[in-house]
């Protein structure tokens, strides 16, 4: 680890992996969950969050032995350098494809709901540009915006949460369990990419300025990161039960779009646009300093920042690529769920069993 290198507390790491969760809820993944099983969501929620939580204790249990590594210094451990790449370079494929989903999914929101007049590209460059100059500024300065975006965020959630307890209809809960046991339990286990903030629990780690702190960073974040899943899942139902439409639905959009908090605060959505928009530009800038990371690694380039201008200008390409809203989601609910899945409990956890077998041996 470099002696300049800003390593981050608890509290910040904890900061870190909730606003990768709220930036997942902002971006569609409750409704993925309720148009797969309907009104069985809660009950599948439930189950999907005890089964990645034992994976993120198994996981955290796994990494004890490897201190101050990720995934990628695993992987060396137990295959060398041919093996490292080999995840190093899945890594940013997987980090490549959720920061463009995440670029152009929440550009088209503002696009169509508030800046319609204004060319989609503009918005693109915003992003891109701001991800460009807080990167050559520093991991500190992302850190520390994450740390006071964060609880902001998350209240926001649990007012758009209360603030509809008022028109709860029960019967949009009912069937409890959905259309059936099958579709619940079975179909509906691949839900448990939901909780994508485990894939960040691989490399998290040689980030922490203790990492004895792990087990209970992970787990905190966890539960605080289920709760808010939970939350804005039992809303949307309330809302509108199932999703009928062709089109996925923004859902926290859509909830901040039910609040009413009097004639004192108008619009209290765009305030909550306005709060996300901090939220998701947080989170793609870390996720762009987690790339540069992850090359510096493979490549042991001596300054990481420079990595910056390929990686955004990468992301300009994909995001000039002619694709509508439609392919997006088709992505997001396809290619991006399932590499997310392979990621978190296929490849990345078969290596790290191994892992421990060798050590242990050794």
């Amino acid at each position: 680890m470099e002696n300049n290198f800003y390593q981050i507390s608890k509290y910040e790491a904890i900061a870190l992996i909730i606003i990768i969760m709220i930036n997942k809820l902002i971006l569609n993944i409750p409704y993925y969950i309720i148009d797969l099983v309907g009104s069985g969501a809660i009950v599948n929620i439930i189950y999907i969050g005890i089964i990645d939580f034992i994976v993120t204790l198994i996981i955290v249990k796994l990494l004890k032995r490897f201190e101050n590594s990720d995934i990628l210094d695993i992987s060396e451990f137990l295959g060398g350098k041919i093996l490292k790449t080999l995840i190093g370079i899945i890594s940013i494929a997987l980090f490549l494809i959720v920061s463009f989903i995440t670029i152009v999914d929440f550009s088209n929101v503002l696009h169509i709901i508030y800046f319609s007049d204004f060319p989609i590209i503009y918005i693109l460059f915003f992003f891109i540009i701001g991800i460009l100059i807080v990167n050559f500024v520093g991991f500190k300065s992302i850190i520390r915006t994450i740390c006071f975006v964060t609880p902001f965020a998350i209240i926001s959630v649990i007012v758009a949460f209360f603030t509809i307890w008022s028109d709860l209809d029960i019967n949009n809960l009912t069937p409890i369990l959905g259309q059936s046991y099958h579709q619940n339990f079975i179909v509906g286990l691949s839900n448990t990419f939901s909780m994508y903030i485990i894939v960040y629990f691989y490399f998290i780690k040689p980030l922490l300025k203790d990492s004895t702190g792990y087990k209970k960073i992970a787990i905190i974040s966890y539960i605080i990161s289920f709760i808010l899943l939970l939350l804005t899942v039992i809303s949307m139902l309330t809302l509108f039960n199932t999703t009928s439409n062709s089109e996925p639905i923004n859902s926290l959009f859509l909830l901040s779009r039910q609040l009413e908090l009097g004639t004192f605060i108008q619009r209290i959505d765009a305030l909550f646009i306005l709060l996300w928009i901090f939220s998701i530009f947080s989170y793609l800038s870390f996720v762009v300093f987690l790339i540069n990371r992850i090359i510096k690694k493979l490549t042991n380039i001596s300054n990481e920042k420079m990595l910056t201008f390929p990686i955004c200008s990468i992301l300009i390409g994909l995001t000039l690529i002619p694709i509508n809203v439609s392919q997006i989601h088709f992505i997001e609910s396809t290619l991006y769920k399932y590499l997310v899945l392979g990621f978190m409990f296929g490849i990345s956890l078969v290596i790290l069993i191994l892992a421990n077998f060798k050590k242990a041996k050794q």
